[in-house]
């Protein structure tokens, strides 16, 4: 048995209230949060994607901030807050788990202003029975044992024991002991020489409670040194690409049934909540459908899909120091996320009531389908700043710094939203651009930071090269209609029937000052593909070498027409075509094309 150092107790705790779980948990949450790195290279179960520090760190660090303003001296009032905190905040398979926990701990403690030892072995129990039936297929050796074990330590110990502060410091113990012994139960842990990285951090978030309980102050955690071999980790283990998640709000939840129709689309299916909200976790090949099953129990938000194959490359083949980050508006060719590892953070829009994911929950062929059929004219929304720290805080374990490349602050919030995420990780690096452009042309600064990146150029150099690019990248778009425009109240109906009376086709450009302004246009339609390759060459200096992005609006034909004028002149291997998506579709409307060309100052 190990022999564990003798502990100086404090004095008895013989009640808790809310105020005390408050200041106890907070504690606990710094603890896990100074853990998150370690936790994210010990992760090799369910799959070896290196993300839970990173979920537990989020979905801990939301309930942090949520309870903050909103501290009650009643036990049942505190817990029912820090519950529904939970699940909005949760992430991953371990966060969603500790969310359940968290419920039904609150669901075990009703009636209650403050709670005896007694009173809140009972509600472990129950909180312990909410986190299994939260799972299709519970496994143990997971966080699920170590919770297991820690609850019925602490009912064992509230039959004979009224101090708080005996209890915790035993059951400590017995969670930690339960921790050591996880490689035993799965043998994917054993083969990686760890320990499972849910049930870590949950004792984790204990020891930080028995700091606070026995010194009154949050101590630094140690990390354990990582052998090499610890960090390669597992061999990608499943056949699902997608960690998606979403939080369902309705009037009758059936779980139970919930869980046997995603069962249908994937595995590590966690159900977590109550009746009118519930937090669903579950590893898919098929995000859409996933949410489109959890629509028919009731409203769906908080839509999040995560590409786990991506995650594991970044976690297990790290090939540069510097991360690369865009949202989903640059338009580039999937073949250029792949080859450069540029992680999007993907925009979000709407149909009526009905939400997608940019490109993960709705193809680029299936908006534009809904957008000629639907009779709700789409919306577009900004990812949120927790978007963004989610993705920083997962780089910043992997990476050294990061650039991040977006919209004009101008024309689109997001910019904002990686700015208020980037200060909440001060330690983390990460440059924040401004591109001045839009569509393909934020896909062809981007591509100037990736080669940049993949030449060994340092943070600096990298950003120096950027800037150099955003300053030397242009882009037209021919509209073929202003009618969606005018649906999005970008343009008074009157202009469009002016340009329509008139036979006029409007050319949009971005202006030096990050607006969207007209840039000319074009009488009749005729000939409009070459028309328009005259127009946007005129605007390249002589003798200048240029790289050209081409796009549009599903009129592929048009776009490979445009594609081989400037293939002629420039060489195939200067241009690539693309397809324009939502965030410019929506105002642009079928039919539009567009042109980006970036001079490269470095050739001749």
């Amino acid at each position: 048995m190990r022999c564990l150092p003798e502990r100086r107790l404090p004095m008895a705790i013989e009640y808790i209230d809310g105020i005390r779980l408050y200041r106890t948990l907070t504690a606990g949450i710094r603890r896990v949060v100074s853990r998150e790195e370690y936790l994210n290279k010990i992760n090799v179960f369910p799959v070896p994607d290196s993300d839970t520090g990173t979920n537990m760190a989020f979905t801990l660090t939301t309930i942090e901030e949520k309870i903050a303003s909103r501290v009650q001296s009643n036990i049942e009032d505190m817990s029912a807050v820090v519950a529904d905190a939970a699940l909005d905040g949760a992430r991953g398979n371990s966060g969603a788990i500790l969310a359940q926990f968290l419920v039904g701990f609150a669901e075990g403690i009703r009636g209650h202003l403050q709670i005896d030892t007694r009173q809140f072995a009972r509600a472990v129990q129950t909180a312990k029975a909410f986190a299994y039936e939260a799972l299709v297929s519970p496994r143990e050796g997971t966080i699920l044992t170590v919770l297991k074990e820690w609850a019925n330590s602490v009912h064992h110990l509230a039959q004979r024991v009224n101090d708080f502060a005996e209890i915790l410091a035993t059951a400590l113990d017995r969670a930690r002991q339960a921790l050591e012994d996880t490689p035993k139960q799965l043998e994917v842990l054993a083969q990686a020489g760890v320990v499972d990285a849910g049930a870590r951090g949950f004792v984790d978030l204990l020891e930080g409670i028995q700091d606070y309980i026995e010194r009154g102050v949050l101590l630094a955690a140690s990390e354990p040194r990582i052998r090499d071999q610890e960090q390669k980790g597992a061999e990608p283990e499943g056949e699902y690409r997608y960690c998606t998640e979403c939080l369902i709000l309705g009037n009758a939840i059936n779980r139970p049934e919930l869980q046997a129709h995603l069962n249908e689309l994937g595995n590590s299916i966690v159900i977590a909540g109550t009746k009118t909200k519930a937090k669903v976790h579950l590893h898919t090949n098929d995000p859409a459908r996933a949410f489109d099953t959890c629509r028919a129990y009731g409203t769906v938000t908080g839509e999040k899909v995560d590409d786990m194959h991506q995650q594991q490359a970044d976690a297990h083949d790290a090939r540069h120091s510097i991360a690369l980050v865009v949202d989903s508006t640059s338009d580039l060719p999937e073949e250029y996320i792949d080859r450069y590892r540029i992680h999007q953070v993907p925009v979000r829009l709407s149909f009526g009531d009905k939400h997608y994911v940019d490109k993960v929950t709705l193809t680029i062929d299936e908006f534009w389908s809904e957008l000629r059929t639907n009779p709700h004219h789409p919306k577009t929304s900004q990812p949120t700043p927790g978007d963004f720290r989610r993705q920083y805080q997962f780089l910043a374990t992997h990476y050294d710094s990061a650039l991040s490349i977006h919209l004009p602050q101008k024309l689109s919030g997001t910019y904002q939203s990686a700015q208020t995420a980037s200060a909440s990780l001060p330690e983390f690096p990460i440059g924040l651009v401004d591109a001045n452009t839009l569509s393909v042309g934020i896909g062809l600064v981007v591509l100037e930071a990736a080669r940049a990146i993949e030449s060994g150029a340092s943070f600096d150099e990298t950003m120096t090269r950027i800037q150099r690019a955003v300053k030397n990248t242009h882009i037209y778009v021919l509209l073929d209609t202003l009618e969606y425009a005018v649906r999005g109240g970008r343009v008074p109906r009157s202009k469009q029937k002016i340009t329509s009376w008139l036979g006029l086709y409007v050319i949009l450009t971005v202006s030096p000052e990050g607006a969207l302004v007209p840039a000319g246009t074009l009488w009749g339609r005729r000939h409009r593909v070459k028309r328009l390759f005259r127009f946007v060459r005129d605007k390249i200096p002589a003798g200048k070498q240029v790289q050209v992005g081409i796009v549009h609006a599903d009129c592929r034909h048009d776009g490979e027409a445009l594609q081989e004028l400037f293939a002629r002149e420039m060489g195939q291997e200067r241009t690539f075509l693309s397809t324009i998506g939502p965030a410019l579709g929506v105002h642009a409307g079928p039919g539009a094309l567009g042109v980006a060309f970036h001079i490269r100052e470095d050739e001749s």
